[in-house]
């Protein structure tokens, strides 16, 4: 609702088609808002402030795409790509902060305090780790006859200490017991991305880039990327995307057996086209070739209706 001083006041809470892994319920991001001319504060279950204000290579639709909001595995057995920076942190509970455009630029702030604590008070697919510090900048304008998106992003994140606990054998069928746990010191996380998109005539190039220290003694950074070239001209839209994961060395399991490094790559042209208002049909074919061999190709379609 709108108040008589112009302040926008409201609550969100996001319904998932199904479940997963993360959630213990079908309602993940939950929060409250006020937003005028001041800019937009938030107050509740939300993605980081950098992961909010990133920016990706332009995509023709992003259902099936590299850099996807919608979907959280691809068809290579889940490797999961993101050039957002505070991905990882999810949606915790924080207090976030948005400014209002000025001369097309926008910058936000958020605070996760205690995260990990969090998951304990019920309330969803909270970040495993302690406090997490969010920063992001954003640029939307024109330079020349040009249409120019830049984003940059920051998120740091305490993960606390892990105590060694010893394997739990299994106690019989349905039970299949745990595996012992490593002892870890506490780290922090750091992450930071960058974006740029520009289109002209139609036609859109760009890409982003984000790198992840885990703070880990022997453990390479996480860096991922992703490139694209879109043409859309009226109903219809076409790109071609390309990016890459890769890790030379990634941390070791809780039982302390090494995992492989990871090397994957993203490949995909995509199409849609516009039936009616808020109607859009999707195609897309694409291959996904992680470092463990096990490519898959694929095409899909799908259909997006907003209103």
């Amino acid at each position: 609702t709108v108040l008589d001083s112009g302040v926008e006041v409201g609550v969100r809470v996001d319904l998932e088609g199904e479940d997963n892994a993360h959630q213990a319920d079908q309602a993940d991001a939950k929060m409250v808002y006020a937003k005028g001319s001041f800019g937009d504060f938030r107050l509740g279950n939300d993605n980081t402030a950098s992961y909010k204000m990133s920016t990706g290579a332009p995509y023709a639709t992003y259902f099936y795409g590299i850099n996807t909001p919608w979907w959280t595995g691809h068809l290579n057995g889940g490797e999961w790509h993101s050039t957002f920076a505070g991905a990882d942190v999810g949606e915790a509970a924080h207090i976030s902060y948005f400014s209002p455009a000025i001369n097309g630029f926008k910058f936000g702030a958020s605070y996760a305090p205690e995260a990990a604590a969090e998951a304990r008070s019920g309330t969803v697919y909270s970040a495993e780790g302690n406090d997490a510090y969010s920063v992001g900048l954003r640029y939307g304008g024109a330079v020349g006859d040009a249409g120019v998106t830049v984003a940059a992003g920051y998120t740091s994140q305490d993960v606390a200490a892990v105590a060694a606990a010893p394997a739990v054998p299994s106690t019989g069928p349905g039970d299949l017991g745990t595996a012992a746990v490593a002892a870890a010191p506490g780290r922090t996380v750091t992450d930071w991305n960058t974006g740029l998109v520009v289109s002209m005539s139609g036609v859109s190039v760009g890409g982003s880039f984000r790198s992840t220290d885990p703070d880990m003694n022997g453990v390479d950074k996480l860096v991922q990327y992703d490139v694209g070239v879109k043409y859309g001209e009226g109903p219809w839209a076409i790109s071609a995307n390309f990016g890459n994961k890769n890790q030379d060395t990634p941390p070791v399991g809780d039982d302390g057996t090494p995992t492989p490094s990871v090397d994957t790559d993203f490949a995909r042209l995509m199409a849609t086209y516009n039936l009616g208002p808020g109607i859009d049909v999707a195609g897309v074919v694409g291959r996904d070739s992680p470092s463990s061999n096990e490519d898959t190709s694929f095409g899909a379609v799908a259909f997006l209706i907003t209103f």
